[in-house]
C-alpha cells in the first residue's frame, strides 16, 4: 500500500475563538477571516499579518466572502448585520440589518453586488452602498449561489430553491418538500445540486428544472462540491464522501465512488482548483487529506494532521495552499507544492 505524503502546516494567525468563516482573495495572497468572538478582518500571511476591521459582529461572525475582482469583502454575523468593506483601507462601504442571523452570502461574478441571507430575508447590497433588494422568503435561508454568468441567483431554504433573474424579485422556484442545507452550481451551468436535511442529494437541470435525486445516505448532507470540469460531484455526509460521475447519461442508476474519509464530521470538501482529479477533504478528526480520484476509486495521496480541531478548510485559487481554521481560534496554512 502506498504511504500518503505528510503535508506540513504553519500557524499564521491566532484569534480569540472558534474560526469557521474564511475565504481567499482572488489573488491568493490574503484571507478574510471571522471568529465566533465577532472578530473579522484581513489576514495576509506573507505581508502585514492580521488587520481587524473596526466593528465586530456581536455574538459571532458567521460568513465572509471576497468579491471576484478583489476590491471588496463582505462579512455577516449573528447580530443580523451584513457589511461590505474595503480590504485595503478597512473602510466600511455598506451595511444592512434584519431579523435573524446571517447564514449565507454570495458575490455576483461581476462584483457589482453581494447577496446575503438574514433569517428569512434575502438582502442584496451594491458596492455603491445602496441596498438593491430586501425580499422575504417563506422559510429560513440556508444557502445561495450565482450562476457563472451572473444572470441568476439561487436561494436555498425549506421547500426548494428560489431563483432571481437579474435585478428582479424571485420569478421561479424549484420545489422540494424538505430542507435544503447547501447548494452548488456546476461550473458549466448545466446542473445545480442541493444537499438536504432528509439525507438526500437533489439535482436539477438548471434551465429546464427537470430533476432527480441520490439517496441512501445515513445522515444529512453537509457539503457538496463540483469538479472544475463539472464531471464529478463530491458529497459529504458525516465523515463519508461519495463522488458521482455526471459524464454521459449522468449518475442515475449508477454507483458512486465511496470513501470513509474521516472518523468525525467533515468541515471542508472541495476539488483542488485546476485539478479535476484531486479532492480535498477536512474533518473534525484533525485530518486534512488530498485524494487522487480516477474513474472507479479514490486513494489518499497526502495528508496533514492537526493537534487542534479543524473548523473549516478552503483551497487557494491557484490550488497551491489550503487555509485551515480551528475551533481553538488558529488559522493554519498548508502548502501543497
Amino acid at each position: 500500500m502506498r504511504t500518503a505524503t505528510a503535508l506540513r502546516s504553519r500557524v499564521v494567525a491566532a484569534l480569540s475563538d472558534y474560526v469557521e468563516a474564511v475565504a481567499w482573495s482572488p489573488s491568493g495572497h490574503a484571507l478574510v477571516v471571522g471568529s465566533m468572538a465577532g472578530e473579522a478582518g484581513i489576514l495576509a500571511p506573507e505581508a502585514d499579518g492580521w488587520r481587524p476591521f473596526e466593528r465586530d459582529h456581536a455574538l459571532g461572525t458567521t460568513v465572509v466572502g471576497w468579491s471576484p475582482d478583489g476590491r471588496f469583502v463582505a462579512t455577516g454575523g449573528r447580530d443580523g448585520r451584513v457589511r461590505l468593506w474595503d480590504p485595503e483601507s478597512g473602510a466600511l462601504i455598506a451595511e444592512e440589518s434584519g431579523r435573524g442571523w446571517v447564514g449565507a452570502l454570495a458575490w455576483r461574478p461581476d462584483s457589482s453586488e453581494c447577496a446575503a441571507s438574514i433569517g428569512r430575508e434575502v438582502v442584496r447590497l451594491g458596492i455603491s452602498g445602496a441596498t438593491l433588494r430586501h425580499d422575504p422568503i417563506e422559510s429560513t435561508v440556508t444557502s445561495m449561489a450565482w450562476t457563472p454568468d451572473g444572470r441568476r441567483l439561487g436561494v436555498g431554504a425549506y421547500g426548494g430553491l428560489w431563483w432571481y433573474e437579474g435585478d428582479a424579485a424571485p420569478v421561479r422556484r424549484f420545489e422540494w418538500v424538505g430542507a435544503v442545507l447547501t447548494l452548488a452550481i456546476a461550473p458549466n451551468a448545466k446542473h445545480v445540486a442541493s444537499g438536504n436535511q432528509d439525507h438526500t442529494v437533489h439535482c436539477w437541470k438548471l434551465w429546464s428544472g427537470s430533476d432527480f435525486q441520490m439517496s441512501g445516505y445515513a445522515a444529512k448532507i453537509q457539503l457538496v462540491a463540483w469538479s472544475p470540469d463539472s464531471r464529478h460531484l463530491a458529497v459529504g455526509s458525516i465523515g463519508e464522501v461519495t463522488i458521482w460521475d455526471f459524464a454521459g447519461r449522468g449518475p442515475q442508476g449508477s454507483r458512486p465512488i465511496s470513501i470513509d474519509a474521516h472518523e468525525r464530521h467533515l468541515v471542508g470538501l472541495a476539488f483542488v482548483p485546476g485539478r479535476r482529479d484531486r479532492l480535498m477533504s477536512a474533518g473534525a478528526d484533525g485530518l486534512v487529506r488530498i485524494w487522487a480520484v480516477d474513474r472507479t476509486k479514490a486513494r489518499i495521496e497526502a495528508e496533514c494532521r492537526f493537534d487542534e480541531t479543524p473548523a473549516a478548510a478552503v483551497c487557494s485559487p491557484d490550488g497551491r495552499s489550503i487555509a485551515v481554521t480551528t475551533a481553538e481560534g488558529s488559522v493554519h496554512l498548508v502548502e501543497l507544492d
